[in-house]
């Protein structure tokens, strides 16, 4: 909130600045001889456009800031656009310059610099893009997976990587800014990374609100301890009483000749970290139990 008021203010001292200029330029415009009068006149007219357009926005971007509306900042970025290109026609319609020269001149201009400057124009468009149909949204939380957004793989054993947190690969953060050019990203770590426009439109967004519903659980079990696959099967599920296993448990493949895997998935709750973690430490104690009843009918025979 403090850094949005010390936006308002800023924003009203310029405001302020054009007013003073605005009555100081009109105090001398009766002194001032017929062809400065003109000039005078126009720039005073010129002012007064900007100074009107620049407090309808300042009071529409505290209204949306109050309101606290989804989708709003990212409406504030183009509605504060929208006024300077406004501000621009309007001012060179009082200077009498004619906007269809303009962009009849243009044109071949453009064919020129269309290539030299396509990085920029891409962007520009890409830019425009996002803010109008609000392909990501300011402050929501996402996960930004490209090829053009290098990342580094962590080492780490290959079945770690079938954690479902592990299953896609990329920066996970949320959008704090969106501009005509670029995009500021703050990702989980309190890293800001620049993104070019062009870049966040190609990439693939996924949101995070229902991040890690369905969370993958994978143990080992040893094969000799003195049970049935079907009551290990049984005591596993009354160890997680309490979860909701959607899919399993199934017994996947050994990983050696006393040991096998056994998966399945449940149901994450407000925390998928901590039902993860539960989840694993119930199904840890059923094992290291099962181990000790084995040792225990080892040392009785």
């Amino acid at each position: 909130m403090k850094n949005k008021e010390r936006t308002f203010i800023l924003l009203d001292k310029k405001i302020l600045v054009l007013i003073v200029l605005s009555i100081v330029l009109a105090i001398f415009i009766p002194f001032l001889q017929n062809s400065a009068k003109i000039y005078a006149i126009k720039t005073l007219l010129s002012l007064l456009v900007i100074t009107g357009l620049l407090l309808v926005n300042s009071y529409i971007l505290r209204g949306l800031g109050k309101l606290n509306l989804p989708y709003s900042k990212n409406f504030s970025n183009l509605l504060s656009i929208s006024t300077f290109l406004i501000a621009t026609i309007a001012t060179l319609k009082i200077w009498n310059v004619d906007i269809s020269i303009l962009l009849q001149s243009s044109v071949l201009l453009g064919l020129v610099l269309g290539l030299a400057l396509q990085p920029i124009l891409s962007n520009l468009f890409a830019g425009i893009i996002i803010l109008s149909t609000r392909y990501v949204e300011v402050g929501k939380k996402i996960k930004i997976i490209s090829s053009q957004i290098p990342y580094g793989l962590v080492p780490l054993p290959p079945y770690k990587f079938l954690s479902v947190e592990n299953t896609d690969l990329g920066y996970k953060g949320s959008i704090k800014k969106v501009t005509l050019f670029y995009s500021v990203f703050q990702s989980d770590e309190g890293e800001e990374i620049k993104i070019p426009n062009a870049i966040l439109l190609n990439s693939v967004i996924l949101e995070r609100d229902k991040e890690n519903a369905i969370i993958s659980i994978r143990v080992e079990f040893p094969l000799d301890i003195p049970l049935t696959l079907e009551e290990l099967e049984n005591e596993i599920k009354k160890s997680l009483k309490g979860f909701n296993i959607v899919d399993g448990p199934y017994f996947n493949e050994q990983s050696d000749k006393q040991y096998v895997f056994i998966t399945m998935k449940i149901e994450s709750k407000e925390n998928w970290r901590e039902t993860k973690s539960e989840a694993l430490k119930r199904l840890l104690t059923l094992k290291m139990e099962l181990e000790k009843k084995k040792k225990m009918g080892e040392k009785r025979k």
